[in-house]
Formats: structure tokens, C-alpha cells, sequence
């Protein structure tokens, strides 16, 4: 079982704190991130969600409070230069952060791997916490939330319903099991709306982003 408490601990410790994903981010790198920055921010850290790579459009709803940001080296590097910590979420190769990852391991800094993928980074990450039986990334961060006794926020809870919906396949893979299922109850007691969000992701896409979904 992973100790939750633990990386408390290191959040708490933590004064400024990255959160980021892989490069052409999915929905469960994304929601991860989204859902544990609001979590920050309701702990007054100083945390920024910067990725490699430009949002996808199909995933704009996550910034219409600016949340996310596109990296830029004159703009972040001296930022991520001075954090505390930085929580990655869903990259399982460091390789992906590509420039992100170059200034983390340039200025040594403390970066923990949060992933359902196994880790195939050679050492690069300081801490993993991966349960490879998760059925999404999302999930993981739902378990730690709830380990610390955090009540979920709608922000927190469209995180980790994205994230858990689009890596089960709207709940139709066999990786899907019950706390998908209580995840998506409890989004939808606090406000989520679950049809609209599986309409921007899915519906908005063209046929060949859909035919790529499938390989």
C-alpha cells in the first residue's frame, strides 16, 4: 500500500511546488495535475501546472480559470529553478518531460513520479509512488486525497473524472472498477457535468483523432 501520509509530508514541507505531465498530454495527465493544483492552492502553496506541451482543444475546459501553462524557457526556467518539489503525474519515462525534465535534473531538484505506469526512468526520479492496479493516474490522486481526509472541490472532482474516464474509456475497459464508479457518483453529487465533458472530449474530435484513439 502506498503511504499517502508520506507525500503529504513532502507537500507540506514544500513552500513552491511544480506539477506537470508528458509531452501530448491525455486526459489522465491533465486531470491528475488539474485536480492536485486546486488541492494546493486550498494549502496556499505557490504551485504552477506547466507542461511541454500546448493544451489540447479538446481538453480547453481545464484552463478557464488559467490553470495551465504552456512551457516557455524565458518565462518558467527561472520559476522551476527555485521550487521545493515538483509532482509528476502519469510520465513513467522522464524522458517525456523532455526540457521541463533538463531544468529539474540541471538544478537537482526533488521530483516524485506519480504514475500507474511502471517506472523506466533509470533512477531520475527522486520518489515514485506507482500502483501499476490503478485503473488511471486519476485515481491515485483521488486515494491520496481521501487517505488525507480532503473533502473534494467540483474543480478537484472534474480532474479526477477526466482523468479516470478517459483511461478506462468511459468506463467500458477492464480496467475499470469500483472507485471509477464511486469517483464518477461522487462527481456527480458535487456538481460535475459528466455529459458535457464527454462531449468536449470525444465529440469535438475529428475522425482521424478518433481512428488513432483505437490503435
Amino acid at each position: 500500500m502506498l503511504d499517502w501520509k508520506l507525500l503529504y509530508q513532502k507537500i507540506e514541507s514544500a513552500e513552491r511546488i511544480l506539477l506537470s505531465t508528458h509531452e501530448n498530454p491525455d486526459g489522465d495527465g491533465l486531470g491528475s495535475a488539474y485536480a492536485m493544483y486546486h488541492h494546493l492552492n486550498n494549502l496556499k502553496k505557490d504551485c504552477r501546472v506547466i507542461h511541454i506541451s500546448e493544451l489540447p482543444s479538446e481538453y480547453s475546459f481545464f484552463n478557464n480559470d488559467n490553470a495551465i501553462e504552456t512551457y516557455d524557457s524565458e518565462t518558467h526556467d527561472d520559476w522551476i529553478s527555485n521550487i521545493d518539489l515538483a509532482l509528476i503525474f502519469d510520465v513513467g519515462d522522464f524522458r517525456r518531460l523532455r526540457d521541463i525534465g533538463e531544468v529539474l535534473i540541471d538544478n537537482r531538484k526533488h521530483v516524485i513520479n506519480i504514475d500507474h505506469h511502471p517506472d523506466l526512468s533509470d533512477g531520475r526520479f527522486a520518489e515514485n509512488f506507482i500502483n501499476i492496479d490503478a485503473a488511471a493516474t486519476g485515481e491515485m490522486v483521488y486515494n491520496y486525497l481521501k487517505s488525507i481526509n480532503v473533502d473534494l472541490t467540483k474543480p478537484m472532482a472534474e480532474g479526477i473524472y477526466t482523468a479516470v474516464m478517459t483511461d478506462t474509456g468511459s468506463f467500458c475497459y477492464s480496467n475499470t472498477n469500483q472507485r471509477c464508479h464511486q469517483i464518477a457518483i461522487e462527481s456527480i453529487d458535487l456538481g460535475v457535468n459528466t455529459s458535457k465533458i464527454y462531449q468536449t472530449v470525444y465529440e469535438n474530435r475529428s475522425p482521424v483523432q478518433i481512428a488513432l484513439l483505437g490503435e
